[in-house]
């Protein structure tokens, strides 16, 4: 490797590792305000937020390490130009290239990066994460209990409850109201005067008193049945202690790329068997998993984008080249992902196509980038044939 190109990895490095960890934590303190107030609710240990966090991370590095690339580039080249170092290579007769290939060979090797994070830790640390959640939602729920809302951590087992007050005294659950079976479209409806909750061998249990149970006719009638009872029992589905357990899931952030085409494909097939009218669950299904397999090879590539875009633009810094280097950067990060935003929302519509959709920032930010590199190389060649002495001929019209 030649001293120049060391050289310009050199200023390049510093630049991309505080970025990636600036733009890293930015994006985690969203999911950390989160985090932080579902573990204060669920009053679990705090090593299982630092577990959740560490889940979180591959999802928030992904994104951080194209927009690190391009403040990098920026940073660097712009820290260059503001010294004149770039002029005097250039009086040197040293060709931009010998600084434009190192920063695109690095560019190169972290897609491959990023894209390995994205097939390999991303699914894994998604899947854990969704796992973690699971565990601390069914854990210990007397702590999130609040008054005159609806609870539906239980809405997958098909129940619904509620309760009015608590008795400051008895701590008693006041007016409880259970809706059950309510996927089957035949709720059955329970009130009860008062409710204890309690925890048996770690399981919780709702302890209701005092109330009827209102469910239809069996035979088929409007009528409703009532039952009356003193004292019942209704187990849920939480924990006292956060207990770990294996949890398996088919959404498609999960998957591989292989797997994801194998399931947009089972997909197809399922929607290819009823042509006239596709199930819209199915269709939504379809596109979502389409958009998330494009999006696992566009994102990586980001970080090529950037590097086209920003090589020009970090030549053109002249004064202050850090700050209107770091500038120039958030202005194009905000359009990609706003881009990316837009294009998302057309894959997931049907609007757009899902492999267009997630490409169409890249395209943009990379036809941008190799505008103002032609030009950069462009303008050279121009100013160079002007200083030229060449010779204007006259022409005289002797008719």
């Amino acid at each position: 490797m030649k001293i120049l190109s060391r050289y310009c990895l050199k200023e390049f490095i510093p630049p991309f590792l505080i970025s990636l960890i600036c733009f890293t934590f930015i994006i985690l303190f969203d999911e950390l305000f989160r985090l932080i107030k579902l573990f204060v609710k669920k009053g679990v240990s705090p090593f299982y937020l630092i577990e959740s966090l560490l889940y979180v991370m591959p999802a928030t590095v992904v994104l951080s390490i194209p927009m690190a690339v391009l403040v990098a580039i920026l940073l660097s080249l712009g820290r260059l130009s503001t010294d004149s170092e770039i002029m005097a290579m250039r009086a040197h007769g040293v060709g931009l290239h010998q600084l434009i290939v190192p920063l695109m060979c690095v560019t190169v090797l972290l897609s491959v990066i990023d894209l390995g994070i994205i097939e390999y830790v991303l699914p894994k640390a998604t899947l854990a994460s969704v796992s973690l959640k699971r565990d601390i939602q069914r854990h210990n729920p007397a702590l999130i209990l609040e008054e005159d809302t609806i609870m539906k951590e239980l809405e997958s087992k098909g129940k619904l409850w509620m309760f009015e007050s608590t008795d400051p005294k008895t701590g008693n659950l006041q007016n409880v109201k259970i809706w059950d079976e309510i996927r089957r479209g035949q709720p059955r409806l329970t009130l009860a005067k008062y409710a204890t909750l309690g925890f048996e061998d770690g399981d919780a249990k709702l302890t209701l008193y005092d109330g009827h149970t209102y469910e239809p006719q069996t035979d088929g009638s409007q009528g409703f049945r009532i039952t009356q009872f003193q004292e019942q029992q209704l187990a849920l589905d939480f924990k006292q202690d956060l207990q770990r357990a294996e949890y398996k899931s088919q959404h498609p952030q999960t998957m591989r790329a292989a797997e994801l085409k194998t399931h947009i494909g089972t997909l197809e097939t399922s929607l290819n068997k009823n042509p006239g009218k596709p199930s819209e669950y199915t269709l939504n299904r379809l596109r979502y998993a389409k958009v998330e397999y494009y999006k696992k090879f566009a994102l990586p590539f980001a970080c090529v984008a950037f590097g086209i875009i920003g090589i020009p633009l970090g030549f053109l810094v002249k004064k202050n080249g850090k700050m209107i280097g770091f500038g120039i950067g958030l202005v194009v990060i905000l359009l990609y992902y706003l881009l990316l935003q837009v294009g998302q929302n057309g894959g997931l519509n049907g609007t757009t196509h899902p492999a267009f959709a997630m490409w169409l920032p890249n395209l943009v930010v990379g036809v941008v980038g190799i505008g103002l590199m032609t030009r950069m190389f462009g303008e050279g060649k121009i100013r160079k044939w002007r200083n030229a002495d060449r010779k204007i001929p006259i022409f005289v019209n002797l008719c």
